[in-house]
């Protein structure tokens, strides 16, 4: 499925506002992967590290979600393609 990006924190993984991204349901999320996250009812796209158990931004202006007991994380997919907004003016 699509979703579009909102926000900065993905920038230096070539994520930018406004780009649609292509969620595979079917790619096993792995260490390292960029994947779609619901974390405690709040959808995010982050970098997955599994030990310890994070979501990490690709901008150094965020901080990492470092994932504590008794929180949600639903993981929707993986991220493979990404398809950047143009402007025409």
């Amino acid at each position: 499925f699509y979703v579009w990006a909102g926000g900065y924190s993905m920038i230096e993984a070539g994520i930018n506002d406004g780009d649609l991204l292509v969620i595979d349901r079917s790619v096993t999320a792995r260490h390292g992967d960029i994947v779609l996250a619901c974390l405690d009812g709040e959808f995010t796209i982050k970098i997955l590290q599994t030990n310890p158990p994070a979501l990490l931004p690709a901008n150094p202006d965020f901080p990492p979600i470092i994932l504590q007991e008794g929180q949600e994380l639903d993981i929707f997919g993986v991220v493979t393609f990404v398809l950047h907004k143009t402007w025409r003016g």
